[in-house]
């Protein structure tokens, strides 16, 4: 019983400690019932002490049965074999234990108790059974094929199936009784297939031999994409989304060329949910797909514009400039910006590309820089001072998240190593980027100051850093005029407001 919760421990006591005290109490009446009877004068009642030993010897064989029963299910069943099998007992050992004790209980007292020839009984009992057989053929069928199940274990309880009949029918496992399989499906009804239909059906079992299968997702892009930019983007997006739904030991997400069509290229995603989350993971593996797409300024293949019609058709560098611009203006750091301030910060932004495991920068280093990730993943390796303990995390930076702007307008070191978990495609802002955003609108240094203090604020409130009240971090205004200052001293040569 180690391991188990004194309760569990208690109710299993409990129920050994019934029958094993019933079956004594009676057993002492058999063995002391000739001389008990004689003391209390029951000489005139020998017809009643036959009836009363007879009851006696029946509770007895019973009491005992029932001991027996309780040791095999409560110990043998769930407690030994459960724990070799590793899952749930079927109830259709436990129902074929019970019969055979309890049958073995009923024979014993046909040959002890009122002393019967049991090959007569046999006899009896197997004429009676071939007409109860004829009968019963059905369910009898039922038996051995729900023994057959369990003997192959082919299916076990909390396993995922799919029974393939005229109407497919998949589900969790829930029960195995000695007629029936009771399976739930992905709506929560409750299905009962009979073991014999199972039995005679090809069920695809998704839990063995792994609990995982191959899953698929089909995308067309534009032939003018360049293959491997692709194969790049939707690995990565696939990689992300996995964790959301595939066990461990899942092998990693795959992408293929699957066709090339009229319409563009066909990709095909492959990746391994749990069968539980298969519909979930296609909708989070196309979130993350689509989500990827948008930050590289790509999407899926679509009517091609007229060949003569060279109008509608813009030139791929403009279309690059545009779509960084929007890029930027979708951060909060740049979220107040318009149209010409975003087009300018696209025009001075520095394109950069890192290879995977290599470290982009290092933490403690001065800010010098922002990035913008365009395409692939990086992983943040934190590690700050808080409250005289140094604690760390990792997290990961995908498209759309731009690395290190609070830092560097706060005139503060990098708080974080930041290192490349895939290839990835980036863009950087510097300084003197940053300057000729100035020089074009000075007025802008107060609304960028106002958005770094409120990004600050809201990380130090996650870190638990709330509780410092009446001090200028918890300020946004005095936490604006900290920055605002720190710009000013930065580009003394402008006049910011």
């Amino acid at each position: 019983m180690k391991g188990e919760s004194p309760a569990i421990q208690a109710s299993i006591l409990r129920r050994l400690l019934i029958p094993f005290v019933l079956s004594i109490i009676f057993g002492s009446f058999i063995f002391y019932g000739n001389e008990a009877y004689q003391i209390m004068g029951l000489a005139a009642l020998q017809n009643t002490i036959v009836i009363f030993g007879y009851a006696l010897g029946i509770a007895e064989f019973l009491v005992l049965a029932v001991l027996v029963q309780r040791i095999v299910q409560l110990i043998i069943l769930d407690r030994l074999i459960a724990k070799a099998l590793g899952a749930p007992v079927p109830r259709l050992l436990s129902q074929m234990s019970s019969v055979i004790i309890y049958t073995l209980a009923i024979a014993a007292i046909v040959g002890v108790v009122f002393k019967k020839d049991l090959t007569v009984v046999m006899a009896t009992f197997g004429g009676a059974s071939i007409v109860i057989g004829l009968a019963l053929q059905g369910m009898i069928r039922d038996l051995f094929a729900g023994l057959t199940i369990n003997l192959d274990r082919s299916i076990n309880i909390g396993d995922f199936i799919c029974i393939n009949r005229s109407q497919n029918i998949e589900g969790e496992v829930k029960e195995i009784s000695w007629r029936t399989t009771q399976i739930i499906d992905s709506k929560g009804n409750l299905i009962i297939v009979p073991n014999n239909q199972m039995s005679s059906s090809v069920v695809t079992n998704y839990s063995a031999p792994v609990p995982y299968f191959e899953t698929e997702i089909v995308l067309t892009l534009d032939v003018s994409i360049p293959v491997e930019r692709v194969l790049h983007i939707l690995t990565v997006a696939a990689s992300e989304a996995m964790p959301l739904f595939s066990p461990a030991n899942a092998p990693p997400p795959a992408v293929r060329v699957r066709a090339i069509t009229l319409q563009g290229v066909e990709y095909q995603i492959i990746f391994f949910p749990t069968f539980k989350t298969r519909t979930r993971s296609k909708n989070f593996v196309q979130q993350q797909v689509l989500r990827h797409l948008h930050y590289a300024g790509l999407m899926p293949a679509r009517e091609k514009c007229d060949q003569f019609d060279v109008g509608n058709c813009q030139d791929n560098d403009q279309q690059a400039r545009l779509h960084l611009a929007y890029l930027l203006g979708s951060t909060p750091l740049f979220q107040d910006l318009q149209e010409p301030e975003l087009l300018l910060l696209a025009d001075v932004a520095n394109k950069q590309q890192w290879s995977a495991e290599t470290i982009v920068v290092s933490g403690g280093d001065m800010a010098n820089f922002m990035m913008l990730v365009v395409e692939g993943l990086l992983v943040s390796e934190e590690w700050r001072k808080k409250m005289g303990k140094t604690s760390s995390s990792d997290s990961i930076l995908g498209p759309g998240c731009l690395v290190n702007s609070v830092a560097m307008l706060a005139g503060g070191n990098c708080p974080a190593t930041i290192r490349a978990k895939t290839d990835v495609l980036l863009y950087e802002i510097d300084y003197a980027g940053i300057e000729k955003l100035f020089l074009q609108k000075p007025e802008l240094a107060y609304s960028l100051s106002r958005r770094v203090a409120e990004q600050m604020i809201k990380a130090l409130a996650q870190d638990g850093m709330s509780q410092f009240q009446n001090c200028p971090i918890t300020d946004s205004e005095a936490m604006t005029a900290i920055i605002l200052k720190n710009l000013r001293r930065t580009y003394a040569h402008l006049k910011l407001v």
